[in-house]
């Protein structure tokens, strides 16, 4: 519940600060501020990251700081909706399940593939209203397109090394990754200054202690311990909270076929957790067959295979 109620404030974050300042700005300012915090707190807590552990943490930090957030920004700050931009990312269960197989060796039981296709079945309803209604232009669509492909990546790499390092470790190299980036972007576009409100300093304060700490913690930890076909799962829920959080925020309309949409994939989401659960369920009770040992003299030596 932490990881879907704060991946869904991302989304909303993004909204928010575009109506106070540019997306790289925020993002910018986001990722120096959490950056000092977690340097911070991995001080007083001496923990220690090696210098392989930091180039590890480095590209991470391009794709899933760099390239992820930095185009779905982009995509917000062209007036793609919150609610949208989470119905298009999470088609990331079928592309992680796409790729778990052959990389990661894990199985998925025909009622979990059936879950994800509705699911994303859903996601082309609502999508398929916007863009039929006008609103964001269409190379926002393929920007946002793109982040989900790059957090897939990210996903998929963090799992497959098993890096030993903390969470605020690695976070907070990713963080400084992620300052380094667009604040060289903030210099080609000639903005170096941030705003001086209340507004972008609520929005900046939202976007650092509930995307960064709440969001990216809760996501890292999800896919440390359970992976992440179950990581990216939950994200299937984000659209329908971030569609209800954004309406009485940020008034956002919810027509019909977001109501159709978000009950296709609210129907997916259940299938695919009860196939789910039925399929780890037959791996556990499975009997295990025991190989036979078989033994060869070589020489002298006795070898055991």
């Amino acid at each position: 519940m932490i990881l879907v109620l704060m991946w869904s404030s991302g989304y909303l974050g993004a909204e928010m600060a575009a109506r106070y300042s540019s997306w790289h700005m925020l993002l910018s300012c986001r990722f120096a501020v959490a950056a000092v915090l977690l340097i911070g707190f991995c001080v007083v807590r001496r923990l220690r990251i090696t210098r392989a552990g930091i180039a590890r943490q480095v590209g991470l930090g391009v794709v899933m700081q760099g390239l992820y957030l930095g185009a779905i920004s982009a995509a917000v700050g062209a007036g793609l909706s919150p609610g949208i931009t989470a119905l298009i990312c999470s088609l990331q269960p079928l592309v992680v399940a796409a790729v778990a197989v052959p990389i990661l060796g894990e199985r998925i039981g025909p009622r979990e593939w059936l879950g994800l296709a509705v699911g994303i079945v859903g996601v082309g309803l609502v999508v398929g209203g916007k863009m039929n209604s006008g609103g964001a232009p269409w190379w926002a669509y393929l920007m946002c397109a793109g982040g989900m492909l790059a957090l897939v990546s990210g996903t998929l790499t963090q799992r497959r090394i098993n890096a030993p390092e903390s969470m605020a470790a690695a976070l907070a190299v990713q963080c400084v990754v992620g300052a380094v980036i667009f604040w060289v972007v903030n210099v080609i576009v000639g903005e170096m200054v941030p705003p001086m409100t209340f507004d972008f300093a609520w929005s900046l304060a939202w976007a650092v202690g509930f995307a960064t700490f709440g969001g990216w913690g809760a996501y890292m930890w999800v896919n440390r311990e359970a992976g992440p076909m179950h990581a990216s799962t939950l994200l299937l829920l984000v659209p329908p909270a971030t569609i209800l959080i954004s309406w009485p925020m940020f008034g956002d309309a919810i027509g019909p076929w977001e109501i159709v949409g978000v009950a296709v994939s609210a129907v997916g989401v259940a299938i695919k957790l009860i196939g789910g659960r039925a399929h780890s369920g037959a791996q556990q009770t499975a009997p295990r067959r025991t190989p036979a040992r078989a033994t060869e003299v070589r020489g002298p030596e006795l070898v055991r295979e």
